[in-house]
């Protein structure tokens, strides 16, 4: 049976499929960053909770490394995995002296270099997502607030597409914006990030990426 669909039916399963996109990837990203943060916590006997506070921006940041280690080092247990990506996150973002004891813990388990090499990963990862802010026209001077807008990273081909395809000024791009602010998984106000997200689709819009 061949199904016609209107202009009007047709616009909301796409603005339906967006959201479903953003909403799921949010989620997916929520969930990672509370397990990798229990299984560190677990290992390390230290409470690593307060990350979870950046909802899925922490998990962004916390997958990029989290993926590193698991590709570039063998053998590693995924507990262990855990404990070396949220310590390179706190190493980098936080400037707590509570980590240096954390530190030594990881040193006493043999894995020194593993450590050393993801925190230099961590931070190279930090310098760039802390330019494309400041692309973006936002200067942060706190470092652990660069990782409440990191779950812009997987974002942001969702961002492209729908600026390129429909424009800022669209119900798809507007519909974007309010999935974000009321998804309740991110800590970011929503002023700030209204305007960021405004800027980036005028970015984009300015320089249009092909679409295939």
């Amino acid at each position: 049976m061949k199904v016609i669909l209107t202009e009007n039916q047709f616009n909301t399963l796409l603005k339906e499929n967006y959201k479903e996109k953003i909403g799921g990837s949010l989620m997916n990203l929520n969930k990672f960053s509370n397990k990798v943060v229990r299984d560190a916590s677990n290992q390390l006997k230290f409470d690593f909770r307060f990350l979870v506070t950046y909802g899925a921006g922490i998990g962004a940041i916390l997958q990029s490394v989290f993926d590193y280690l698991e590709g570039n080092f063998t053998g590693l247990s995924e507990t262990q995995l855990a404990g070396l990506a949220v310590m390179a996150v706190g190493v980098v973002f936080f400037e707590n002296k509570d980590l240096k004891s954390q530190v030594q813990n990881i040193e006493d388990m043999g894995l020194s270099s593993e450590l050393d090499n993801v925190v230099s990963y961590t931070q190279n990862l930090k310098n760039k997502f802390s330019n494309l802010l400041k692309v973006l026209g936002l200067s942060i001077h706190r470092t652990s607030n660069i990782i409440s807008y990191s779950f812009l990273i997987p974002l942001l081909s969702i961002i492209i597409e729908i600026v390129t395809l429909h424009g800022v000024d669209s119900s798809q791009f507007s519909m974007l914006i309010e999935s974000l602010l009321t998804s309740g998984l991110i800590a970011v106000e929503g002023v700030a990030l209204r305007d960021i997200l405004m800027r980036a689709g005028d970015i984009i819009s300015r320089n249009p990426v092909n679409q295939k």
